[in-house]
């Protein structure tokens, strides 16, 4: 009887205390509403930080170093999809940064466009020094671009645009000759003949194979906190798992872009593939350090072996 009442004591003790307050985690989300960004924000939806007790704390960048310089200054504690040369070449300047896993393995999403009539159809129309955008210095629409005009042998100038917003806009009104967009945004613009796809990130083979975003962490957030960005990580797996398993995940994309959910639907199926965005795929390391060193982002060439410490994977899937 005394057992009965000890564990029975126990029980109402342990149902009026008060559940462990969620730790607060802040995130850095570039290109609000795009459909490989978001995968966090459909995972919260759901439920599945909660259940690794965190809250997220989400800031939207417009991408590039923006982003990076988000998780560098501490500002936030994780960013998502963010360029990895930025990163690399952070890292080797002493940055308190760590990738914790891939985001991206090539860009199939990322495409350059032009306003219908114009005259432009492809890359090489922009010869003679015609400009293009991407959102801003070091990501991923930056250094995709760069790859595409080399390799393309053609002349045209980059412009950092910002926004997928406010590059449509100043595309729409003759600020640019070309702009860039991450699917769903401009898919019914494409279907309604507003504008004309004139390229694609993947139209590179090396672009197609590089690791071009990652996920990352914060040092200090990582040595301090290292279980939460754990946590963290055994979320975002499920719910990328979620988001291309799960029907509900077109609509949440159709929701966050106003569109169609048929246009949503075909831009994940057109676009999007889930091996691209497996979290623990990594390749194009090597060809990320010699853009980094052609961009004077880093003091010196370098091989793999001399940047593995900027790789702290912190959970895998059975760990």
């Amino acid at each position: 009887m005394r057992r009965y009442w000890a564990i029975t004591a126990a029980l109402m003790l342990a149902a009026a205390m008060p559940a462990r307050a969620a730790d607060t985690l802040k995130i850095a989300i570039p290109q609000k509403g795009a459909w490989d960004t978001s995968f966090s924000v459909y995972g919260d939806r759901q439920g599945f930080f909660k259940e690794q007790n965190i809250d997220l704390d989400i800031t939207y960048t417009e991408g590039g170093a923006t982003t990076e310089t988000a998780v560098v200054s501490g500002s936030v504690d994780v960013a998502v999809a963010t360029g990895t040369l930025g990163i690399i070449s952070a890292y080797v300047k002493g940055a308190p940064v760590r990738i914790i896993s891939a985001e991206s393995t090539g860009s199939a999403d990322l495409y350059w466009y032009a306003k219908a009539g114009s005259g432009i159809k492809s890359l090489k129309d922009l010869k003679g020094g015609k400009t293009i955008g991407f959102s801003a210095p070091g990501s991923s629409s930056n250094l995709s671009l760069l790859t595409l005009l080399k390799e393309q042998g053609v002349d045209a100038k980059p412009v950092p645009a910002g926004g997928m917003p406010p590059t449509f806009t100043q595309v729409m009104s003759g600020q640019l000759d070309a702009g860039w967009a991450a699917a769903p945004f401009g898919v019914l613009d494409l279907d309604q003949g507003k504008i004309v796809k004139i390229a694609s990130a993947n139209d590179s083979k090396d672009v197609a194979n590089e690791t071009i975003r990652v996920n990352v962490a914060n040092l200090n957030t990582l040595q301090q906190h290292r279980d939460l960005i754990v946590r963290f990580m055994k979320a975002y797996v499920k719910s990328y798992q979620w988001a291309y398993d799960n029907p509900k995940a077109i609509d949440y994309l159709a929701q966050d872009n106003n569109l169609p959910r048929e246009a949503a639907e075909k831009t994940v199926k057109g676009f999007l593939t889930k091996a691209a965005n497996d979290p623990f795929r990594f390749s194009g390391i090597q060809r990320v350090l010699d853009e980094a060193l052609a961009a004077k982002r880093i003091p010196k060439a370098m091989k793999e072996d001399e940047v593995k410490g900027v790789f702290d994977i912190v959970w895998k899937p059975g760990q």
